[in-house]
């Protein structure tokens, strides 16, 4: 994982990884259809790719 949840704080270090926790955070205050729908237009493709199950 490259970001880290605890409790209301959210974190990590570097620009994939704070893409990636800006698109958990898309999915968590809207919707997993909403984030990937964000990931596709910014032409974001991570490996492993965004989970919103996780």
């Amino acid at each position: 994982m490259r970001w880290v949840r605890d409790g209301n704080v959210v974190s990590s270090q570097g620009v994939s990884a704070g893409i990636d926790m800006a698109l958990w955070l898309v999915g968590q205050l809207h919707s997993p259809a909403h984030a990937r729908a964000t990931q596709r237009y910014i032409q974001y493709e991570p490996a492993p790719p965004y989970a919103a199950d996780v």
